[in-house]
This record gives structure tokens, C-alpha cells and sequence, in this order.
């Protein structure tokens, strides 16, 4: 399926296959409650307005957690809190706001471009004249149908959730809807980012090759050569954008225009003319460093559209009451805080959410990577695997170094010094680098944990006779429900603190009291433990119970124990006990 579109809304449409691949929607047209929205089919067939329980319930995103999963072995469990990154999004209060506002921009979008009325086609004659004759300039003199569309603006630090939020509301529309009684193809929405290049041509070059993969139609290049000049593409773009009736178009990376050599007024100039230009909605989105290409002065500013300001998440500053529990970073962790892939499952408490806030400084990309690299070390140490408060801020120390001048810089407050760092998300191969030290620091662990172990095989060959008579009996004693580690640990204690004159027999017998007793010791003292752990932590889910019962039940069907470690030492044993006697 096309990665577009939204799986939990794939089911409200009927769906065609394109010649050279990809999938369109057919269109279905509804009744609105807005009766202006009726009288358009490129409006009627767009999805209703939704509540925003029902906006929550679509675009939410869960990664699959199975109770098995966590009894996986670790490298597997690696790969599943990886799912964090591409199937984990928790929509916060803003982005149902935002949800608000794009929803309204299409549609409303659409109100003067209606292919039901003449003037429409008009529109389209008179922009195809303005190429003729002058290669798109003064393009604007040539139509008489002014179509002043909106714009919206969204500004903000990266790794704030800006794309990832627009993304989300976008997949709530089918990208590419056909509409077989009127002959034509609608196009809702195009997103593309600005090129590193920060041209004008290089954005509108990016905007005809977004065209040619979304409707597989390669057609669409050849408008974006570099010989033909900015007008030139501006006009084409606007006969395209008519033709395919888009709905909006979304713009990415803005900052990357402040490479350009163009002034700043004059970016936002043509901005502003390829909106009313190309008659189209305009979503732009950039960090502060676009900030004056985007808003300029206040005139400027007010010609651009709506700005909306995407800032960090905060915290509760009442440290008194349940205020923290109303937050949008607090909805955050513990949404993610579901999932975990460690041994041990904790419970989440309040110093966990003021620890990855200080850690995080509410930037929801840090937020999210570090609490994957959290799981990865946790498992990696292994043990218990437990999360603790110490584990997250040494995992930051570790894991976050690249980015801690500027989570300091945030820290102290002083704008001054925050406006030195243009970028503060985590690049993505920096935390895959971090995942690959845990998993070598995890294969570095198992694989001294085989060679104590092939030492202490290799060691027992070499016991005394009457060790392994002791330990055979010890084994063969079915009660007693030993391994052979322990069999031997007996036999061992036995043979040092006896009489050299000690008979075999003797200090068989010793060996299986010794055995009896320090197993019901050790009985009681474990119960007590687990019932004192057990009280101090958190139960985990009956699943996740009910899975590590089910792979205790598994370990403990086929031999016994005692019967394992009896065919370990017989490896090691050829004597004869009445050799010994």
C-alpha cells in the first residue's frame, strides 16, 4: 500500500490502481453539514468533519506489544523498541488545533475553484495564454479570475513534531481522488522539503518531481530543467496545480531558503504571488532561522497568513499537586512508557517524568530517542533490565553528548544563547550508532558469560574422586532436585571441612543433609525476598505473568535438572565409585 495513505481510514474508500503503479481513491460524495461545501465535488468528496475523539482515534499510531515478545532473547527485543521510531505517534492538544486549521484551509480552499463552472476553465485558458506569450511573467495581468488563496505558517525548533503532525493530519485525505463522472483527478495534497540548494528554482523543481511520483507521470519534469527561469515554472505551476485541482501544498524545510542570495522580502514576495498565482492553499513550515524569510516585517507578515509559533513542551511548576498530570509532556512518556521490551516491567512514577523532562528539555524527538536508548542499555546490562532513574540520566550523559550544549543553552533560559544553535534535534544515525555500542556492549557480556562457563566445565575435570562420587550420589538423589552446580558445590564443602578419614559413605550422607538443609533455607529466604521485591514493585500485566509462566513450564518440561547435570559429570567421570572405596 501506498505509504500515504492512512491503513485506519483505507477501508472508507474505494480504491483504483494506477497503469505504473500506486493506488487512487474513487471518489464518494457526501452531504456536509455546511451547505457552500455541496455545491462542489471537489469539496463534497473530501472526508467530514471530524470530532476530536474521532481525530485522536485515526491518526493515533501503536507499535504491536506481545507478551511473548519480552521473553524474546535480547537481539530480538533490540528490534522491537526500534517500532518506537516508525509505528509510535501520540497526538498532543496542538495538534488537534492544527487539525482545525488544515482542515478548514482545504476545504475552503477549494470554494472558488469549482470545474462545474465555467469561469473555473476560463482560469485555466487565460494562465496557458500568459505562457504563450511571455513565458509566465506578469502572469497575474492575464487572469481575471483572482483566486487569493490562505497560507499558514508553522515555525518552531526541529525534532518538535511540526512535519510529523502535518503528516498525520494529511493521511486523514486520500492523497490522489478520481472522480469518473466529471472525467477529472483531484490531488489533495503535495508535500515536499526544500532542497539543501535554498533556491526558488530548486523549490519549484522539487514541486513538478513530487507531481511525477505521486501520479506516476513523468511528464511533469520537463518543466523542471534548469534553463527555463523561475516565471516560467511559476505559470506552468499554476496550469498544473488547476488542472490536477490540488488542494494544498505543503512546504518543508524553509530554512533552507535562507541560503539563497534573493532577499528576504523578495522570497516572501513570491511566496505570496505563488499562492495567489497558483490559486492553492500554501502550508509553510521552518525553525527560527526561517523566521525572516517567513514573516519579514509586520506588513509582510500579515500578507504571509496565519504564523503559529511550535514551541517545546512544558512542565507543571507546581511541584505540590497532580498539575503534571495534565500535561502534554506528560501524556508523551506515558504513552511510551507502555512500552517496554525489558525484563522488568516499572512502573511509572513522577521522578521519571522529571527526569526525562530535564534530560529531554521537552523536544519530543529527544524525548522519544532517548527513551529507545533507555530499553537498549537496560538490556543490554542485562540482570534485571530495570529502568531506573540513574539508567536514564547516565543513558543521557552517553547517549545525548552531540546535543547537550544546546539542551544547556535551554536550560539557563538566556535567549542569547539558545539562538546559537540552529538545529537541536538528534540526527538519526546518532542514535543508531548508539544502539549499535549497546548491542556490542550486549554481545561482549555473552560472550564472557560462555567462557566462565566453558572455564568451569574444563575446571571440574579435574575434581577430586571423592567430589564426584559425592556429587554423582548428590544427582542420582531425585528428592534433592539439584543441578550439577550445586551438586558439586555441596560435595566440595563436604570434602574440605570432613576428616581425612572420613569413609565415602560418611560424607555421602553429610552432603545430602547439607543439601536438604541449605534448600530449605534457601527456600525461605528466597520467598521472603520475592515477596519484599514484589511489595516494592509494581506487578506487571497478567499477560506479560502469564508469558514468563508459560516459558517456565516450557524450561521445566523433558529431563529434570538432576538428570541434566547427572549426563554433564558423566562426561567428566570415568571412575568407578568402588574404585574410590
Amino acid at each position: 500500500m501506498d505509504e500515504a495513505i492512512n491503513f485506519k481510514i483505507y477501508h472508507e474508500w474505494d480504491w483504483k490502481a494506477l497503469p505504473n503503479g500506486g493506488l487512487i481513491a474513487i471518489a464518494r460524495y457526501r452531504q456536509h453539514k455546511h451547505t457552500e461545501y455541496n455545491l462542489n465535488p471537489l469539496i463534497q468528496t473530501l472526508p467530514e468533519i471530524i470530532s476530536n475523539q474521532e481525530f485522536l482515534n485515526k491518526v493515533t499510531l501503536e507499535p504491536d506489544l506481545s507478551d511473548e515478545e519480552i521473553i524474546w532473547e535480547a537481539h530480538d527485543r533490540f528490534h522491537c523498541v526500534e517500532r518506537l521510531s516508525d509505528f509510535y505517534f501520540e497526538p498532543l492538544g496542538k495538534t488537534v488545533s492544527l487539525y482545525r486549521l488544515v482542515s478548514t484551509l482545504i476545504m475552503r480552499g477549494y470554494l472558488h475553484r469549482n470545474p462545474l463552472v465555467s469561469e473555473y476553465a476560463k482560469r485555466s485558458r487565460e494562465i496557458n495564454e500568459a505562457v504563450q506569450d511571455g513565458n509566465g511573467t506578469n502572469i497575474l495581468k492575464y487572469i481575471s479570475l483572482r483566486i487569493s488563496a490562505s497560507a499558514l505558517t508553522l515555525i518552531g525548533p526541529s525534532g518538535m513534531g511540526k512535519s510529523t503532525d502535518i503528516k498525520r493530519i494529511l493521511s486523514l485525505y486520500p492523497q490522489v481522488i478520481v472522480h469518473p463522472n466529471y472525467k477529472i483527478y483531484q490531488v489533495v495534497w503535495v508535500k515536499v522539503d526544500c532542497s539543501s540548494i535554498g533556491s526558488l528554482k530548486g523549490l519549484c523543481s522539487d514541486i513538478f518531481f513530487a507531481l511525477s511520483r505521486i501520479l506516476k507521470d513523468e511528464k511533469y519534469q520537463k518543466y523542471a530543467v534548469p534553463r527555463n527561469s523561475v516565471d516560467y515554472m511559476l505559470a506552468e505551476l499554476a496550469q498544473v496545480a488547476n488542472t490536477i485541482n490540488l488542494g494544498v501544498l505543503v512546504i518543508d524545510e524553509m530554512q533552507n531558503l535562507a541560503n539563497t542570495k534573493t532577499n528576504e522580502n523578495d522570497i516572501l514576495n513570491y511566496l505570496v504571488d505563488l499562492s495567489n498565482t497558483i490559486g492553492v492553499p500554501i502550508i509553510r513550515i521552518g525553525t527560527p532561522e526561517a523566521k525572516p524569510i517567513l514573516m519579514g516585517n509586520f506588513r509582510n507578515a500579515r500578507r504571509g497568513g496565519e504564523c503559529i509559533e511550535w514551541h517545546r513542551l512544558t512542565r507543571a511548576t507546581n511541584k505540590q499537586d497532580d498539575s503534571w498530570k495534565k500535561t502534554d509532556f506528560y501524556y508523551l512518556i506515558t504513552g511510551l512508557w507502555v512500552y517496554q521490551w525489558t525484563k522488568t516491567s516499572v512502573k511509572f512514577e513522577k521522578e521519571f517524568y522529571d527526569t526525562f523532562y530535564n534530560c529531554s528539555q521537552g523536544i519530543i524527538d529527544i524525548t522519544i530517542k532517548l527513551y529507545k536508548m533507555v530499553q537498549w542499555k537496560a538490556i543490554a546490562i542485562g540482570g534485571e533490565e530495570e529502568i531506573s532513574v540513574e539508567l536514564i540520566n547516565k543513558v543521557a550523559a552517553e547517549g545525548l553528548i552531540l546535543v547537550q550544549p544546546m539542551l544547556d543553552a535551554i536550560r539557563s533560559g538566556k535567549q542569547e544563547d539558545i539562538e546559537k544553535y540552529k538545529d537541536i534535534a538528534l540526527p538519526d544515525e546518532y542514535v543508531t550508532n548508539y544502539r549499535e555500542k549497546c548491542i556490542s556492549e550486549l554481545i561482549g557480556r555473552q560472550q564472557q558469560e560462555i567462557r566462565d562457563s566453558v572455564r568451569r566445565q574444563q575446571g571440574r575435570k579435574s575434581i577430586l574422586p571423592k567430589v564426584r562420587a559425592i556429587t554423582t550420589e548428590l544427582l542420582k538423589t531425585e528428592k534433592l532436585g539439584l543441578d550439577f552446580d550445586k551438586a558439586i558445590e555441596y560435595a566440595e564443602k563436604v570434602v574440605n571441612s570432613s576428616k581425612e578419614d572420613n569413609d565415602i559413605l560418611t560424607l555421602i550422607k553429610k552432603a545430602q543433609i547439607l543439601a536438604l538443609d541449605g534448600d530449605s533455607v534457601k527456600t525461605s529466604k528466597s520467598q521472603e525476598s520475592i515477596q519484599s521485591k514484589s511489595s516494592s514493585k509494581p506487578a506487571t500485566n497478567k499477560k506479560r505473568q502469564a508469558a514468563k509462566k508459560t516459558n517456565k513450564k516450557q524450561n521445566l518440561s523433558g529431563n529434570s535438572q538432576s538428570d541434566e547435570g547427572l549426563e554433564t559429570l558423566n562426561q567428566f567421570i570415568s571412575d568407578d565409585i568402588t574404585k574410590i572405596q
